[in-house]
């Protein structure tokens, strides 16, 4: 992948990538206290926008994070840090919120000095997974429940992901399959999957994974396709046996999944069901979005 020397935003200021820096004592930095969304940009528009600022804003109010503008002024600060960019396709945002900059050491945020930091990221970046499929491994690492640390949250600290990422890695997977705390599939280690029984389209419920846009459009085209979409519990089992499954998100978009655990999963890669989904979907974020440039 090339590297592109963007232009990014920076507590107010578009800089390059190259150049871009911030404080050292920053509650992001130093805790991971913060929140984010990851955005993608197909040809001159701006991927379901105002729904990702909408669940940013979510996520903050989850933490008593006042980020201190209207998610409108939010929305302008992103599309003016695209404007200052020439690449407008296959880019891919990090719209990051910390509670800013502390004045010792400290996790207590009565240390917090100022107004929180407000970053853009801009990156070329194509989708990473290879839409001919890929494999999984199941995480001995377990997602949070609720009662320790709330997925709905789209907090900044990854650590428990990052370490089933890598689980994945020596393992030779793409990516890791996380369970929630009753041994059932959550979602992976960065993405929400799915999986297709005799027509019918399943996923797990909402209880312990992050509530992912793209999983719900998914859904909602299932729907409107005539496809039967449950949420419910499910194990290791059914994913094994299941007809389709797949992997969804912004970055990776809608993937096939040809094994788990190293178990071949289906007989077509991709399965009419999920070769239906990601060739809507693709239609759908090259005909729907925020324009960049004012009409």
């Amino acid at each position: 992948m090339q590297e592109h020397d963007t232009i990014v935003y920076v507590n107010g200021k578009l800089v390059k990538k190259s150049e871009a820096v911030i404080s050292v004592y920053d509650s992001g930095f130093m805790h991971g206290d913060g929140v984010y969304e990851g955005i993608r940009v197909y040809q001159d528009r701006v991927f379901k926008l105002e729904e990702h600022i909408k669940r940013l804003y979510e996520a903050a109010k989850a933490i008593d994070l006042e980020i201190g503008i209207t998610q409108e002024e939010m929305k302008q600060i992103v599309l003016k840090t695209l404007r200052a960019n020439t690449l407008r396709h296959h880019l891919h945002i990090r719209l990051m919120v910390t509670r800013g900059r502390k004045r010792v050491t400290g996790m207590n945020p009565r240390f917090n000095v100022g107004k929180p930091s407000i970053v853009v990221l801009v990156d070329y970046k194509e989708p990473i997974f290879s839409k001919e499929g890929v494999t999984l491994i199941t995480s001995i690492l377990r997602r949070f429940p609720p009662n320790i640390l709330d997925a709905k949250i789209h907090n900044m600290n990854q650590l428990n992901q990052i370490m089933a990422c890598i689980e994945a890695s020596r393992q030779g997977a793409d990516e890791a399959i996380m369970l929630d705390d009753q041994g059932f599939v959550a979602e992976t280690n960065g993405t929400t999957i799915f999986m297709v029984k005799d027509g019918t389209l399943l996923t797990p419920t909402t209880k312990y994974i992050i509530v992912g846009i793209t999983r719900g459009l998914i859904m909602k085209i299932a729907a409107e396709k005539g496809v039967t979409v449950i949420e419910q519990d499910l194990s290791l089992y059914e994913f094994y046996n299941a007809d389709e499954v797949f992997i969804c998100g912004t970055v990776g978009e809608i993937v096939p999944v040809k094994e788990i655990d190293g178990k071949r999963i289906g007989t077509e890669i991709p399965g009419h069901i999920t070769r239906m989904l990601m060739e809507t979907y693709r239609k759908i974020t090259l005909s729907k979005g925020t324009p960049i440039d004012d009409i």
